[in-house]
């Protein structure tokens, strides 16, 4: 009776402790799912693409996207070993890899949107471009390239550019202060300009042409990445599947990746139409040279 009671003990220690193994080779995305997080921002379409179109599964890896309020949530479910991978805002992910130097967080993958300078006004003013005479209108620095721009434009286009009060502030903080009134108009970038219209704002003037330059306010490695692709503790192969089918997704139509952000995120189909959408791409030569080795995910031989 003794020997069949220790007997029945072993055997539930040892499943219990295969149980806890495969726990922990579930939750590392090894052999199990991977745990994406993201945001439901409009740039994130070459995942939602992914998932619709079944590009992880023809990878032959298991994706399960929880979704967070903000990229800062994601950080902390990260750190947290929540998820395996997430995509957060660049500040906040180059932020969160400076403090956070030996987590083992990497950077797998970027989310790229066309530059552009904008100029949005309010959504409560009816104006149109002539009428910011004596209004505040928010840029990133009086040097930025996108100011240049506009007021290169601007003179062509016979503006008081000298009566116009800017103001000053980064780029993150323009559609807040939008939308909280304190100031009447911003000078954008691309990626942001989407983001205010979305909101309900006005889109007075749009310079598709205009490239980055190598000012503070848009380093020529940063001005188009919009989001970065930070994995923690991930199987190379299963970091490698997942990059994979990022890339394919961004292969498809534009139509179809309006399509593909308008079921995950609820913006109108036709709101989307009058922008570009954002495409998945591994970091470039000249993004990693200004990052520290070790901040860049590597595919292990």
């Amino acid at each position: 009776m003794k020997k069949l009671k220790w007997f029945v003990i072993g055997c539930c220690l040892i499943g219990i402790l295969s149980l806890g193994f495969y726990s922990l080779i579930y939750n590392s995305g090894t052999e199990g799912v991977v745990r994406i997080g993201y945001t439901n921002s409009p740039l994130l379409a070459p995942l939602f693409l992914a998932e619709e179109q079944k590009l992880f599964e023809a990878n032959e890896v298991k994706v399960e996207l929880k979704r967070f309020g903000t990229g800062r949530d994601i950080g902390f479910a990260l750190l947290s070993r929540k998820i395996d991978a997430g995509f957060i805002e660049t500040e906040t992910a180059i932020q969160l890899l400076n403090v956070q130097k030996q987590e083992g967080i990497k950077i797998a993958g970027t989310v790229i949107y066309p530059f552009g300078a904008t100029v949005v006004v309010r959504k409560d003013l009816n104006i149109r471009l002539g009428d910011l005479t004596g209004l505040k209108v928010a840029a990133e620095n009086e040097d930025c390239v996108l100011v240049r721009q506009f007021k290169k434009d601007g003179e062509r286009l016979g503006l008081e550019l000298g009566k116009i009060n800017f103001v000053y502030m980064p780029f993150h903080l323009m559609l807040p202060a939008l939308e909280a009134r304190e100031v009447d108009a911003i000078i954008t970038k691309g990626a942001y300009a989407m983001l205010a219209e979305l909101a309900g704002h006005q889109t007075l003037y749009q310079n598709w042409e205009v490239k980055p330059g190598d000012d503070p306010c848009c380093p020529a490695y940063l001005a188009n990445v919009e989001y970065l692709l930070l994995v923690r503790g991930l199987d190379s192969n299963a970091v490698s599947r997942v990059v994979k089918a990022l890339e394919e997704s961004s292969q498809a139509s534009p139509d179809a990746s309006r399509k593909a952000i308008s079921r995950h995120t609820g913006f109108k189909e036709s709101a989307l139409n009058n922008f570009p959408v954002a495409t998945f791409a591994r970091p470039d030569e000249d993004f990693k040279k200004e990052f520290r080795e070790d901040y860049l995910w590597k595919k292990q031989p």
